[in-house]
């Protein structure tokens, strides 16, 4: 058999063996401070972690222009501060607009949404801060007995939007099994 004929022959088998897989093999998932989250369509990761993040998702459907990215910060047991200052400190990034708090208490935890609209002011928590009018935050806090996950996604008040029942999906799969 020539060389030619036999790449063929193992590219065939690959393609076999790839498509024998079971969806629910295929199924993509993302991990941040001991949970597995389930990464639905639309959700990609992102090419570079912010800094002291666990890693990002970002989130492109056709409705959204840009993608928006959803940033995972695990600290460790007992780090990373309580849910109120956490809370308190992403809403102090905001000027203006509602701010909405929810709870949600799953089989295997309790979850704290938060959505912000108005003025965010982005930047280092200790430098200059750049305004962006019309802006949205959907902020999770993932209660967990190795530390508190928080996930952050900003963006465009009206594609953050978009997002909004697709964020909430990710953040709760870390319950679900």
């Amino acid at each position: 058999m020539n060389y030619t004929r036999s790449r063929f022959f193992v590219f065939l088998l690959a393609a076999l063996t790839f498509n024998a897989v079971s969806a629910e093999e295929k199924k993509s998932t993302f991990k941040a401070g001991g949970l597995q989250f389930a990464v639905t369509e639309g959700w990609t990761a992102k090419a570079k972690a912010r800094a002291m993040s666990a890693g990002g998702l970002t989130y492109k459907i056709a409705e959204i222009k840009e993608g928006l990215d959803a940033d995972f910060y695990h600290f460790g047991e007992g780090q990373g501060g309580s849910v109120e200052a956490n809370i308190a400190r992403w809403k102090g990034q905001f000027e203006g607009g509602p701010k909405e708090v929810e709870s949600a208490k799953l089989a295997g935890g309790k979850i704290d949404f938060l959505h912000l609209e108005g003025t965010f002011m982005s930047g280092p928590p200790f430098g200059k801060k750049t305004p962006n009018k019309d802006y949205a935050m959907l902020g999770a806090i993932i209660a967990h007995e190795g530390g508190p996950v928080f996930v952050k996604l900003t963006g465009p008040k009206d594609e953050v939007a978009k997002a909004i029942v697709a964020f909430k999906v990710l953040v709760e799969s870390a319950y679900k099994k």
